[in-house]
């Protein structure tokens, strides 16, 4: 059997009145079950400093989460700037989490030994890995990170998202593990036994991605410097996207590239500019097809109200729900639309979390056997089990 626990607080500035009410929803004794893990989802770098060391220490059971000023569950509260606490248990269950180095003093090659070693933990196969990581940085690249367990994994899914720090200018993209706060770092936690997760992945509409006829002439990573053979900055500048030679893209509206090898178009943020050069989320290939797409408003509540009827028409024991930053912006004044738009397919009785986050991890869909992970920007990811 399988079950999952789910404690809110909006104590968040006070730390022993945020413990109390935690614990007390989650009633520990006697709920727990064999194998256990814990996932914290909220605004983690405003708390008090001494919180999370005591959270931690007092549950028994290894603790992941990711900053996320705005989150949400069963049972909502009177806002939605809490505290979440989600604890999966069950008795049929193998969980395993592990912390990688830091990767701006480590090349890539600790997420593989990371990917080893906790699955070293379990005594059967990995049936879903979850991925949670730091705010994007120079030195923890989402997409080479992916790659990376990619290439030691087996059949395994890998979902989870980055930390975000969407609405207070004080907090970052925080990941946390075990009471400690980290940046460049990802953890993971491999989950084993009778689990057949599904997921559900939305980006921007087909129809709102302005398929160009451009093509990238010349990168470097996550550098595009010539696009149709013009510098990437000049050529943006003929669609009108750039004024006194800066880049005024806004985070919902990215480059769309097109994956020649498989054919999928993917949204990819720009997140700075060198020179005549402009910087991505992701790295891009030479050859690759490059097109414009946007998402406004009533393309998230779409989505949202999509994944919500799916949901509406589902029995779960466990679901995480992640929802980039970048449609978060897109709602503007209707800031709470998406989420209130998933409530209503999500009955209270039915466990799961949901947080705005910068970057997912999810699989898409594909026509060959075994899951197709990828990574997302500016996408609406769910995984159930």
């Amino acid at each position: 059997m399988i079950r999952t626990l789910i404690a809110q607080t909006n104590e968040v500035d006070e730390p022993d009145l945020a413990m109390i009410d935690l614990m007390a929803q989650l009633e520990l004794d006697g709920s727990l079950q064999r194998a256990s893990v814990g996932f914290l989802f909220g605004d983690l770098g405003l708390l008090d400093p001494d919180f999370l060391p005591s959270l931690s220490e007092i549950l028994p059971f290894d603790l992941v989460g990711i900053n996320a000023s705005i989150t949400t569950g069963p049972r909502q509260k009177d806002d939605f700037f809490l505290l979440t606490l989600m604890v999966l248990t069950g008795d049929d269950l193998e969980v395993a989490a592990g912390l990688s180095d830091d990767l701006s003093e480590n090349d890539l090659g600790c997420v593989e030994e990371l990917y080893r070693r906790t699955l070293a933990k379990l005594e059967g196969p990995a049936r879903l890995v979850l991925c949670f990581g730091s705010r994007p940085s120079s030195a923890l690249r989402p997409d080479r990170v992916l790659a990376r367990l990619n290439g030691v994994n087996g059949d395994a899914p890998v979902f989870g998202a980055l930390g975000a720090d969407l609405d207070s200018i004080a907090s970052r993209g925080w990941l946390l593990y075990n009471g400690r706060l980290h940046l460049d770092r990802v953890a993971l936690v491999a989950v084993g036994g009778p689990v057949k997760p599904r997921f559900s992945l939305y980006h921007i509409p087909e129809n709102k991605i302005l398929k160009r006829k451009a093509i990238i002439t010349s990168c470097e990573g996550n550098i595009i410097k010539q696009i149709n053979g013009l510098p990437a900055l000049d050529y943006l500048t003929t669609l009108g996207l750039v004024r006194n030679r800066k880049v005024e893209f806004s985070e919902n509206i990215p480059l769309i590239i097109e994956d020649y090898k498989v054919g999928y178009w993917k949204p990819v943020l720009i997140t700075g500019q060198i020179k005549d050069y402009i910087v991505c989320s992701q790295d891009v290939r030479v050859k690759t097809t490059l097109g414009i797409g946007s998402l406004n408003d009533s393309d998230v509540l779409k989505n949202a109200a999509s994944l919500a009827e799916e949901l509406k028409w589902e029995k779960f024991d466990f679901c995480l729900i992640h929802s980039c930053q970048g449609r978060h912006v897109a709602l503007g004044l209707d800031y709470l639309g998406e989420i209130e738009t998933l409530r209503s397919g999500l009955r209270d009785m039915l466990p799961y979390a949901l947080c705005y986050t910068a970057g997912e991890f999810c699989p898409r869909a594909s026509d060959k056997p075994g899951p197709a992970n990828a990574f997302h920007n500016l996408a609406l990811i769910c995984c159930r089990f």
